[in-house]
């Protein structure tokens, strides 16, 4: 069965996502580190002096500066994990801070200084990478409807890292889906179903510009993805339309016309005619559709070659066909 037209190869699209780092969270990191060192010196200082102290009361200060030093060392290993942040590549890290105010602190890739008494996420890292979902729309065009077939990429934002807390994947999923629906529908409104067919590279470019590379919308701008960063913490990375195909219906009726001229130019071939000759004989009734029907079954069963030339023409048929090509094509009714 003959395809419709095929959409031309995608060139490549990049995905572009920056590699994450820590500097673009914010948080106050001056008093991360003043907090952490005043209490190194504290968790290190206090049993130092302590024991040492209750080991001069017995003549021993050197043992109990040694014994309290050790005990330091101890609790501050015990410590140690409530001062760090520690975050593998491509990931990152969300507390909140239950002393000022409640905030949520984002954290970046590497190891980073933290205030010992923040709440830790029990859902542990964030992945930064890049997500891939697989999308199917429908959209109209001037002639008909179209099917789009579609990947959307898109993952955590680190600067906006703490928005992501809570939301749903499929939030963020459905959302930018439902903004690439409703960037599709004005762009293929314009065009015919054929022409939107055959530039399914430059479709995917200008969503991807809408999308991705516009500045991020201002007060007063229609809602657009880039207010997904802001508000849900994630971003998108790229959009890649694989396939704009016409709808089943639209394909199944292009098939027919499709295969009917094929079997046209078979039947015309196999009858020693032109395509036109053919349908001049078809409208002047010289043949029938039904016989050049018979011919064409008859060339499928003897050999499965609709194409090569067979000697099956014969009586009134073969007659009418030789007469008709001897007077010019301009054979009529009797």
């Amino acid at each position: 069965m003959a395809q419709a037209d095929a959409a031309p190869a995608l060139p490549k699209i990049s995905i572009q996502i920056e590699v994450p780092k820590d500097s673009t969270a914010k948080r106050n990191r001056l008093i991360r580190w003043i907090v952490d060192i005043f209490f190194v010196f504290l968790t290190l200082w206090i049993p130092y002096r302590t024991v040492g102290y209750v080991g001069g009361i017995f003549d021993h200060p050197i043992i109990g500066g040694f014994i309290g030093a050790g005990i330091g060392v101890w609790l501050l290993g015990l410590l140690m994990p409530r001062m760090l942040v520690d975050n593998s590549e491509w990931s990152g890290y969300v507390t909140q801070d239950p002393v000022f105010g409640g905030y949520m602190v984002p954290y970046g890739p590497g190891l980073h200084p933290a205030l010992p008494w923040e709440e830790r996420n029990a859902e542990k890292n964030y992945s930064l990478r890049v997500i891939t979902r697989s999308f199917t729309l429908t959209s109209p065009t001037k002639t008909s409807a179209v099917t789009i077939n579609g990947r959307l990429f898109y993952n955590a934002s680190l600067p906006y890292l703490t928005n992501a807390v809570g939301v749903d994947r499929e939030v963020i999923e459905e959302g930018n889906i439902a903004f690439i629906d409703s960037d599709l529908i004005p762009m293929l409104g314009d065009l015919e179903a054929e022409v939107a067919v055959k530039r399914t590279a430059q479709i995917s470019s200008e969503l991807n510009r809408i999308f991705r590379d516009t500045p991020a919308v201002t007060p007063n701008a229609v809602a657009k993805p880039e207010e997904f960063e802001t508000k849900f913490g994630y971003s998108t990375a790229a959009i890649v339309i694989d396939k704009i195909a016409y709808s089943p219906k639209v394909q199944e009726a292009l098939d027919a016309v499709s295969e009917a001229r094929k079997m046209n130019e078979i039947a015309a071939e196999l009858l020693g005619v032109t395509k036109t000759e053919l349908a001049d004989m078809l409208k002047n009734e010289i043949i029938t559709v039904k016989q050049v029907k018979e011919v064409l079954d008859r060339a499928l069963v003897t050999s499965g070659n609709a194409t090569m030339q067979l000697n099956v023409i014969e009586g009134d048929m073969a007659a009418a066909v030789a007469n008709f090509i001897g007077q010019g094509g301009k054979g009529g009714r009797s």
